[in-house]
């Protein structure tokens, strides 16, 4: 099973952002893609690539709610949606760079969760930067290729 996503790109400032859980519920929500598109791609390629459950796609298809949960960026939820969110945030800036030094990357996380006192996750690692990079990459390809009026979909598994 799988929470089905649907980015639909308006124009180059907004898109709609869809989502429909397994039961058959979600919404749709236009916004400004400047501000949201590379945050939930991020998101995607991180959640998809560590293989997470616990963060925000996971939460999506459990209880839904893309506004309840995207005020305060999951962080007030605490648990493995507060890491992923610290972990996005730093990858946005990251991913922007031309080279990536992934084993840099991933020490400076681990000294930024450490000020939060958190454990750095398992999933971690500089083979997974550069796998969540390579999957951002696509992910901008296919979107770059969507045409105004058109839809990317992605495909969240879950258990």
């Amino acid at each position: 099973m799988s929470l089905t996503l649907a980015f639909t790109k308006l124009s180059d400032e907004r898109h709609r952002f869809a989502y429909r859980r397994k039961d058959g519920t979600g919404e749709a929500i236009e916004m400004e893609t400047r501000s949201f598109l590379m945050h939930d791609l991020a998101h995607y390629a991180l959640e998809s690539e560590a293989g997470l459950k616990g963060s925000f796609y996971g939460i999506l298809e459990r209880i839904g709610g893309y506004e309840e949960l995207s005020v305060g960026g999951g962080v007030a939820l605490g648990g493995e949606i507060a890491i992923t969110e610290r972990v996005v945030g730093a990858l946005q800036g990251a991913l922007a760079e031309e080279d990536i030094d992934a084993e840099a990357f991933a020490a400076q996380v681990r000294q930024y969760l450490e000020l939060f006192d958190e454990r750095t996750p398992r999933w971690l690692t500089p083979a997974l930067v550069l796998s969540v990079r390579e999957r951002m990459r696509q992910l901008l390809g296919r979107w770059k290729a969507t045409p105004f009026g058109g839809t990317m979909p992605l495909e969240f598994d879950l258990p």
